[in-house]
């Protein structure tokens, strides 16, 4: 905010008698000036109270806007006034009026309150209100401003509580955000609202506001590795990939040897196409939990993409090793070793007529189709009637020269 600016006043060193004038003049015209905005301030103040009056009891909007209007007017004058603008009362009123405006001018249409910008109003009302209490040091006005603060902070938080519950995204990213905006200045963060406001912000795609609740949530530790996931996925959100790896570098070096950190780090360098980065990041989460078969199926999803087929079937059959039962991993390793069975009957079919390693790669095709029917096999005893995975044993099977299975399974498949 601009201060009051005093035009330049030259001053011919004549002589002292006039030079003391001078000084008295504008001592006089400061306090008379200092006097008229602190007027304002009161005249801002009984306006809002006017306002709040009517708001409490539910009076036309049109004549609250009118006179939330008339306090605008007044408290705009000693905002921007040198005398004032550090009053903690001006300041309190200030952020009164300000909040209020937004939610005015949409209820009420009136020209002159939508001309307001509604997201920078609400940022200054904030501003304000901790502006005020950080200048009120003899305490005046820090228990109105923290019971204005209080009522919003209630009202706000249950409305975006229930919309959450709801799935009412919208409204209940405005109401738990403004619930946590509101717990800073009394002094008390709500992070359980920083974090839900932001995961809807998340659901609705708006990725710079879900990217400044998480901000905050990450650097309060708070559901830190959920909060770090949306905080990255929200910059990337927004295309800032280089901003985001800056992000989680500086977490990484907060919190060194943290396992969230580097599986934040794997989802970035994946959905970017570094699959080298990425592995290399897998094997320092895996050095820390060596037995995360989450872990274990991405890096293998990695090492086939990578073509580093050994690698991958390594990984798989360690995640099987822990969790037999693992549906993922048996019919992740049932394609990989059909998808082998089908590279070298390729090739095989790509040698002249009589060539000495046509019969070795049909016997390596053949081979890799056994093993994948092992693993479609176990995967269709957890899901009997998946169409799309008895299909795959159904062609597994045919490939491997299983042809009454073969037909049986074409059976069950069209039966369902």
């Amino acid at each position: 905010m601009e201060s009051l600016k005093v035009p330049h006043l030259l001053i011919k060193q004549e002589t002292v008698k006039m030079k003391r004038l001078i000084t008295a003049f504008l001592t006089v015209a400061v306090c008379s000036t200092g006097m008229a905005q602190k007027g304002n301030t009161s005249s801002a103040g009984i306006s809002f109270k006017n306002y709040w009056s009517m708001k409490l009891q539910g009076e036309d909007i049109t004549e609250q806007a009118k006179e939330l209007l008339d306090a605008k007017g007044f408290i705009d004058k000693s905002i921007v006034h040198e005398t004032t603008k550090d009053d903690p009362k001006t300041l309190m009123y200030y952020g009164k009026i300000y909040f209020e405006i937004p939610m005015v001018a949409a209820l009420s249409g009136d020209v002159e309150l939508n001309k307001v910008d509604p997201e920078k109003a609400v940022e200054d009302a904030f501003n304000a209100f901790q502006r005020s209490k950080e200048l009120d040091t003899k305490g005046r006005y820090t228990e109105d401003v923290d019971e204005y603060c209080i009522f919003y902070y209630s009202f706000l938080q249950k409305q975006g509580v229930e919309a959450y519950s709801q799935e009412k995204y919208d409204i209940a990213m405005g109401g738990l955000l403004g619930a946590a905006k509101f717990s800073e200045v009394i002094g008390t963060i709500d992070t359980a609202s920083f974090f839900f406001g932001g995961t809807a912000a998340f659901a609705l795609d708006s990725f710079a506001i879900a990217e400044e609740a998480f901000k905050k949530t990450t650097e309060l530790g708070y559901n830190y590795g959920s909060s770090i996931y949306h905080y990255s996925q929200s910059l990337q959100g927004q295309g800032k990939v280089k901003e985001a790896e800056e992000m989680l570098n500086a977490q990484a070096k907060a919190n060194p040897g943290n396992q969230e950190v580097l599986i934040e780090f794997i989802n970035l360098y994946i959905g970017t196409d570094r699959k080298d980065e990425a592995a290399q990041k897998l094997n320092e989460a895996l050095a820390l939990d060596p037995e995360n078969t989450a872990l274990l199926f991405t890096s293998g999803t990695i090492y086939e993409n990578l073509e580093d087929y050994e690698k991958a079937e390594k990984a798989y059959k360690k995640v099987l090793e822990i969790e037999p039962d693992n549906e993922d991993a048996l019919v992740t390793l049932g394609g990989l070793f059909y998808n082998k069975g089908a590279d070298a009957n390729n090739d095989a079919n790509k040698l002249e007529f009589g060539d000495p390693k046509h019969d070795a790669l049909k016997e390596e095709a053949k081979s890799n189709f056994a093993k994948s029917v092992e693993y479609f096999e176990k995967a269709v005893e957890k899901k009997p009637k998946d169409k799309q995975l008895l299909t795959s044993l159904k062609n597994a099977y045919y490939q491997a020269g299983e042809k009454e299975k073969m037909m049986e399974i074409k059976k069950r498949i069209d039966e369902l």
